[in-house]
């Protein structure tokens, strides 16, 4: 490998968490003092800021909350809250190896909510007395009805042939955006596909882990995919560490990109989407859970530069990096940082790459997260040395002189006439 892969922009510019941890505090405080429902309305709160008003009723009793393809209902009536979620209809066919799944999912998957049948259809439920709803508990269950109702209502209508008994409230990205995507995905997998020919030929393994898995992550971080698309990402990614020979396991992920380049771009475009969600899937970053998810990857770029192996270096960022962005809600502060490294070290020398990613990284490890642009920064800087130079010239120095003299013999005329002399001559050098 020569150079870095193309980078390419994602759809969403802001991966920030919409969590407010001060009004999950208030929540506790009014569900201990027995304000039961205006706890679970800071809970809502907590989540999203929007949420309680955009989908709630007037009286804050009833809620209807998109998260990703699903829709959760909450209903707060004679003292007691009823949380359901529409999932899917029965198929005609497979529905006997579909109901043997959701009876493993109520097992092992579903903790306080369950799977009920009714006729034709599946719901999850949960229903507790307000004085059973602390904002802890509640959370877990709307987060256990989201993940299992999000991920697996995809996979039962891709696998069984199962059908939806609801309308995703969901925006499909612009045609536009879909046609960058596809092209996104061609070239990047392209790029990884080259790279593991060459890395193969090699018997370098390992490299190719990286590169490929980080595909996997970059995909996910351009095309911020829903639906199907996401269930398959993540277990491509999840088999990236399975308990096998690293060439087999290269293997079967190559195999996976290479049917992925292979999908249409009409069946791509079903599972690219704006929706709302109600509980991330993803951590809420912190400097501090960044600093240490890279601190082993900082000491090894570290040594990998110091050694001038920068082909190690640029792809040990490349694949921290774009892996922070899968696992995490990144804060902005810190999205700043990264997005715009990744953005300049793009086809570019592994060289010219490992220098811009250990720089961002250097920052981000630092603590220092000031959004400054490097290329003004050492401009202004070019100019500073530009002026001081000019400042000690010959000709400087006897206009400075000059001054001196008008200022000791109280000619403010003079004074005023030299001081717009070199405010010229410096601003000459500024433009």
């Amino acid at each position: 490998m020569k150079q870095t892969f193309a980078f390419i922009s994602p759809v969403v510019d802001s991966t920030q968490s919409a969590i407010r941890t001060e009004a999950y505090e208030q929540g506790v405080d009014l569900y201990n003092r027995g304000e039961y429902v205006q706890a679970f309305h800071s809970l809502l709160d907590y989540l999203n800021a929007d949420f309680r008003t955009k989908y709630g009723n007037a009286d804050g009793t009833e809620f209807h909350i998109p998260h990703g393809s699903i829709l959760v209902h909450i209903r707060i009536v004679d003292g007691f809250f009823h949380i359901n979620a529409d999932f899917l209809n029965l198929p005609e066919k497979g529905r006997v190896a579909m109901l043997r799944q959701v009876a493993d999912l109520n097992l092992n998957k579903l903790l306080l909510p369950r799977f009920v049948k009714n006729g034709d259809k599946l719901n999850m439920e949960y229903v507790c007395a307000l004085s059973q709803s602390h904002p802890h508990k509640m959370y877990f269950v709307l987060q256990n009805i989201c993940h299992i109702g999000d991920k697996y209502d995809d996979e039962f209508c891709t696998k069984f042939g199962a059908t939806r008994c609801y309308e995703p409230q969901v925006t499909p990205y612009p045609q536009e955006e879909v046609d960058r995507i596809y092209e996104g995905i061609q070239t990047l997998g392209r790029e990884t596909l080259e790279a593991l020919k060459e890395y193969g030929a090699d018997r370098r393994y390992g490299y190719s882990w990286n590169v490929l898995d980080t595909a996997f992550y970059q995909i996910s971080y351009f095309a911020h995919p829903q639906g199907q698309l996401l269930n398959d990402l993540d277990k491509a990614v999840n088999d990236m560490d399975a308990d096998l020979p690293t060439e087999e396991v290269v293997s079967k992920g190559k195999a996976f990109l290479e049917k992925l380049l292979a999908v249409p771009k009409e069946k791509l475009a079903e599972d690219l989407y704006y929706t709302d969600t109600l509980v991330s899937a993803k951590r809420r970053s912190s400097l501090k859970n960044v600093q240490e998810n890279f601190m082993n990857v900082y000491k090894e770029a570290t040594e990998a530069i110091q050694s001038e192996n920068y082909e190690r270096s640029a792809v040990r960022l490349l694949y921290v990096f774009y892996e922070a962005y899968f696992y995490n809600d990144m804060q902005d502060d810190i999205n700043a940082v990264i997005s715009k490294a990744l953005k300049k070290a793009g086809n570019r020398s592994l060289e010219e790459a490992s220098e811009i990613l250990y720089n961002a990284m250097d920052k981000i490890m630092e603590g220092d997260l000031d959004d400054e642009d490097e290329t003004d920064f050492a401009a202004g800087m070019e100019q500073v040395q530009k002026i001081t130079e000019t400042m000690g010239s010959d000709d400087m120095q006897v206009l400075q002189q000059k001054m001196a003299e008008a200022m000791m013999s109280g000619n403010m005329q003079e004074y005023s006439r030299l001081m717009l002399e070199m405010q010229k001559k410096v601003m000459g050098i500024m433009n």
